[in-house]
């Protein structure tokens, strides 16, 4: 995965309106594996927005540095995610490339065969890494609606919503690339899906929660 360019022409330099309008458009990519890597990438900076509205301030110096710890993560997570949005569509294509690759000889069905099974690796592990990215995110959530600037707490309230989204829709995006197997490492990778759903569906349901107790006043 480290062969992906870094040009202008990679999704996240595009303005919003032209990359909602590709994701509106026929072409199989970006697709729903982008959006999810979005979702989770917007989610993570408005955690990372709340902690600067919290940080220094005056009546919050007490949390300032457990929010400062929990920013550090978020704003890694923020980058990761970031970075998801490309990785995805860059699989995908590299899994259409590989399937339209010649194998008239011996040594082209190697290749193809090879890329096949690389680039099939990545439609797998691309999205798995978002979803794992989202849930720690996620657990960052806790600390920074519960002991962030009260004026902000819809802003971190839509942050995690957004997180979960991504990785509810990372996870589908997994478990459609699985969908022909039944061997051994499927069925970890979708006990993996199962266990990393249920973790963050009670997380964000612990953090609504506190949401709506901390919106009452």
């Amino acid at each position: 995965m480290s062969n992906m360019p870094d040009t202008p022409a990679r999704l996240i330099y595009q303005p919003v309106a032209g990359f909602i309008e590709q994701v509106a458009s026929k072409a199989p990519a970006p697709g729903g594996g982008s959006a999810a890597a979005l979702s989770g990438a917007i989610g993570a900076a408005l955690l990372v927005m709340v902690c600067e509205f919290t940080i220094g301030k005056k009546g919050f110096e007490e949390v300032s540095d457990e929010l400062s710890a929990a920013k550090a993560k978020a704003e890694e997570l923020r980058h990761a995610l970031t970075r998801q949005v490309d990785l995805d569509t860059w699989a995908f294509n590299r899994f259409r490339s590989a399937n339209r690759l010649p194998d008239a000889t011996p040594d082209d069905k190697a290749h193809k065969e090879r890329e096949l099974s690389e680039s099939t690796r990545d439609t797998i592990e691309v999205p798995r890494q978002t979803m794992l990215q989202c849930l720690r995110a996620l657990g960052e959530a806790h600390v920074i609606i519960e002991k962030g600037n009260p004026n902000t707490v819809s802003d971190a309230a839509t942050g995690s919503e957004m997180l979960l989204a991504g990785l509810e829709g990372a996870a589908n995006n997994v478990l459609i690339n699985l969908l022909d197997r039944s061997d051994t490492e499927a069925e970890q990778l979708r006990v993996q899906v199962r266990g990393s759903r249920k973790e963050a569906r009670a997380l964000v349901e612990t953090l609504r929660n506190i949401v709506l107790k901390r919106l009452r006043g």
